[in-house]
């Protein structure tokens, strides 16, 4: 972490680049008004390409707007433009211009991984995670600055907890048993909703009977998988007290998530956008859940008495217990922790909640599909409904949860999860060059791109994952699309060239852990229940909208939930 960046750091960085240029397109549109009025006149810039050499600068797209450069057109539609320069420039790079900053895209995998490994000392990310401390999750850097440039190495590495085997085990274990207690429970039948757990409360659970009679559950399927999986999840990082004591603490977290692209831009809360003011309330209730948090952490590891309200702390995952040292160790105040441990409690929600009702969906849109995937889980996930030998019968319960087995041994999921990483999430890396330096993609037939100081490149993972050239059909969802088979005629599935966590030193630490609980969450639900639309009829995919990761959706979400008929046991 160096200098303050300059706005342009977060205004196109990764996701924003893409998303948050074409949702606002008054905000853009009078922005063009007033370049037009300055220069009076309509201006082609026509840029010559750079020549095919073995070193070369990235061809320069054309453009027409002075001060503006090409933010016209990621207006009138970004990924088609994206995609048109992709498919016109082949070699794997061309640069665009935004407001007067030189922005390198690359998208052929050679490319992207020489990107992600570049030295930081070449080109770097930490500007842009300055920015976004400060600016989205409420670092005080003018008054602790000093002391996060100090601490910054130490709380990094504080994310090997999320590298080992072993406290990875502890995290994923504990996750997938809260899985098997509750997912039977996923939504409970109960009329009442004084008797309904949070996930149903949240998704409008209503008890009612399809056209057979049959009682059915109706519930919004997006905030029910969300917020179940959220709390399966959450304990083993933050423990249980946190979001115990504040019942608003998931809502709080997706009203921030979903104007993370406004915070990002430093839009102030008196901007008459209605998400603007949610999010910034929303931001100052999790700051202060969170200070309370790190005051009762503080107490605790200082061996006094946190109060009533915190007296389950020694259930707090080993990652928040590490970052306790480190912030005791330099003095940060309660508020500069609170924003730290908001960062990563948003970076562990945001994208792989999102990312099992993209699995759901694809399965349970696919009859086939779905009947597939039973198969396939079948010796490692075995739900059953226990003999009757009381007057009420037992609910039905997960006999058997093979973790070990559902991600290691079911290629077809697998490929279900990178597809959706593939098809249902617009992943990009960011960084700022440091010094002139050449991209080298070490291939025989690849051109060198020459890179200069003050520039900004882009990994654009999406454009690789929907390039025809490496994926036929790159539109369809085909859930077996990344099952190979190995040497030994062995069925598997990995991700290929798909980098959806990036790489590199900054490649993401909990990405383990996040591809683990994915896996366990769908292949439970999937044993357990049955889904389909209200009504009946054919699955309608929800419209993605793009955000910082994983797509979410605005379309209504509202299906019918039953338990899958079980055997007696």
């Amino acid at each position: 972490m160096s200098s303050q960046p300059d706005p342009f750091d977060i205004l196109f960085s990764p996701a924003l680049l893409y998303s948050w240029i074409s949702s606002h397109v008054v905000l853009v549109v009078a922005m063009a008004v007033i370049a037009i009025a300055i220069t009076t006149r309509f201006q082609v810039i026509d840029v010559p390409q750079s020549q095919k050499t073995r070193n070369a600068y990235a061809p320069t797209v054309p453009y027409w707007f002075p001060i503006l450069g090409h933010i016209p057109n990621m207006v009138w539609d970004a990924t088609q433009f994206m995609r048109s320069k992709r498919d016109q420039y082949v070699d794997g790079a061309y640069s665009l211009n935004f407001g007067g900053t030189v922005h390198t895209i690359v998208y052929k995998p050679s490319l992207v991984t020489a990107l992600l490994n570049a030295k930081d000392s070449s080109a770097s990310a930490e500007n842009v995670a300055d920015y976004i401390g400060e600016k989205v999750f409420g670092f005080p850097l003018k008054k602790e600055g000093k002391k996060y440039y100090a601490a910054n190495e130490e709380i990094r590495n504080c994310y090997h907890h999320l590298l080992s085997e072993t406290r990875l085990g502890d995290m994923v274990r504990r996750t997938a048993q809260t899985t098997k207690e509750n997912v039977v429970n996923l939504v409970s039948f109960s009329k009442s909703p004084v008797d309904q757990s949070y996930w149903e409360r949240t998704a409008k659970a209503q008890l009612t009977v399809d056209k057979n009679g049959e009682e059915v559950v109706a519930a919004n399927m997006l905030d029910l998988i969300r917020d179940f999986c959220a709390l399966a999840s959450n304990p083993s990082i933050l423990g249980t007290d946190l979001v115990n004591n504040y019942p608003g603490f998931l809502a709080d977290m997706w009203t921030f998530d979903r104007a993370f692209l406004y915070l990002g831009a430093g839009l102030p809360r008196w901007v008459p956008i209605p998400l603007v003011t949610r999010a910034h309330i929303a931001r100052r209730n999790l700051i202060r859940a969170f200070s309370e948090f790190e005051q009762a952490m503080d107490d605790y590891v200082s061996g006094k008495d946190p109060g009533p309200k915190w007296q389950n702390l020694d259930d707090v995952g080993a990652v928040i217990r590490a970052r306790i040292d480190v912030y005791r160790k330099y003095d940060f105040s309660m508020a500069a922790r609170a924003s730290f441990d908001l960062g990563l409690t948003w970076a562990t929600n945001a994208n792989s909640n999102m990312l099992v009702f993209w699995m759901l969906n694809r399965a349970y849109a696919d009859t086939e599909l779905a009947g597939r995937l039973r198969e396939e889980i079948a010796p490692y996930v075995q739900a059953v409904q226990p003999k009757q030998t009381l007057a009420v019968a037992e609910a039905p319960r997960l006999q058997k949860f093979d973790v070990d087995g559902i991600c290691s041994q079911c290629p077809l999921l697998k490929s279900c999860y990178v597809e959706c990483l593939r098809v249902d999430a617009a992943t990009w890396s960011f960084k700022q060059v440091k010094e002139d330096f050449e991209l080298n993609p070490r291939e025989k037939a690849g051109t060198t791109y020459m890179l200069r100081k003050g520039e900004y490149i882009h990994a654009a993972h999406d454009l690789h994952n929907t390039n025809p050239a490496y994926f036929p059909q790159p539109e369809a969802f085909q859930a077996d699309r990344h099952v190979k088979i190995d040497e030994n005629g062995r069925r598997t599935a990995d991700l290929g060239t798909i980098r959806p966590y990036g790489g590199g030193s900054s490649m993401c630490k909990g990405r383990f852990f996040a591809y683990k609980e994915c896996m366990v969450f769908a292949a439970a639900i999937l044993a357990m229940w049955d889904i389909e639309p209200v009504g009946g009829g054919a699955w309608k995919m929800p419209k993605p909208r793009k955000s910082t990761g994983v797509y979410g959706t605005e379309d209504p979400t509202r299906v019918w939930l039953r338990r899958r008929p079980l055997p007696t046991r």
